[in-house]
């Protein structure tokens, strides 16, 4: 078993277990947190604005952050890869909590993680002048920090990308590195029959955190009862708009995973409600990816 790092009297630790929970789900992996500190809805946490603390569920208490490390990917070809591509600039946020969960689901499947967040690297999105028509038409030499993603992209099985909603689509640092990576030449080309796409045999994912309908926790027809229709409306939307990238590229869609049922800031159980949104997570991994 692995570790997740500890943050003060923060003990985190990744368990396996059979059969059910309280709640009668299946967990065959489950994040299981441990702490004598109360969750106290009034403590901004490290690094968060006085507004991100009040006015959105986005970020997660000082005493229930957990991190992850993974272990990265090793030069074995034989061994399944996944990559993580986030783009949330605070790691204490639910949506980098979900990315956290995640790649501890991940190796403990077995499946080796490498981790890009894009925020640490310092990853430039833009496609300035020099680096339009690489992006575009595949011309010029690849760019040094785009070579670097390509080579891990080309290693992976799995390519997972980890965002808030903003604005219904990925974050600007996420979305350029799709325009900039997923360059022309290199994940699709020009054929007779039209555009091809060359990343054949990997697939793609999405985790993002919402917070707007609060309309349900998964994908289509994970509604929670409050607006379902609308829910499954937006989520449709998504599934065409991942589709037809996935179709680009040559590569799977494998769907999302949307949370739109954070706890609120203020929930005095924070800590249960937390609790269930990463083993909800875990089990449409499960179902997503190893069924």
């Amino acid at each position: 078993m692995k570790k997740l790092g500890m943050l003060g009297s923060l003990a985190v630790t990744l368990l396996v277990v059979a059969g059910c929970s309280e709640n009668e789900k299946t967990a065959e992996s489950v994040i299981e947190i441990s702490s004598s500190e109360t969750t106290n809805s009034s403590e901004v946490t490290s690094g968060a604005s006085a507004s991100d603390a009040t006015t959105s569920a986005s970020i997660v208490p000082d005493n229930l952050v957990a991190t992850y490390e993974p272990e990265g990917f090793s030069e074995d070809e034989e061994k399944e890869k996944a990559l993580f591509v986030i783009g949330d600039p605070r790691d204490y946020s639910v949506t980098y909590d979900l990315a956290n969960t995640a790649m501890a689901y991940f190796e403990s499947e077995g499946i080796e993680v490498e981790k890009r967040d894009l925020y640490e690297l310092d990853f430039n999105p833009v496609l300035t002048l020099d680096t339009f028509y690489h992006a575009k038409d595949g011309e010029g030499d690849t760019p040094e920090d785009v070579q670097i993603e390509q080579d891990f992209v080309t290693q992976a099985d799995h390519i997972i990308f980890v965002y808030p909603n903003w604005h219904d689509t990925p974050t600007a640092i996420v979305k350029g590195y799709m325009e900039r990576v997923f360059a022309k030449q290199y994940a699709y080309q020009d054929s007779e029959q039209g555009l091809e796409g060359l990343l054949k045999e990997k697939d793609i994912y999405t985790i993002m955190n919402c917070g707007y309908l609060g309309g349900g926790r998964g994908f289509i027809g994970d509604g929670v009862g409050q607006n379902d229709e609308t829910w499954d409306e937006y989520m449709k939307a998504f599934k065409v708009f991942d589709d037809d990238t996935a179709a680009f590229w040559g590569v799977t869609n494998k769907g999302r995973f949307m949370n739109d049922q954070t706890p609120a800031n203020d929930s005095p159980t924070y800590e249960k409600e937390l609790t269930e949104l990463r083993e909800d997570l875990q089990q449409h991994l499960k179902k997503d990816f190893f069924e």
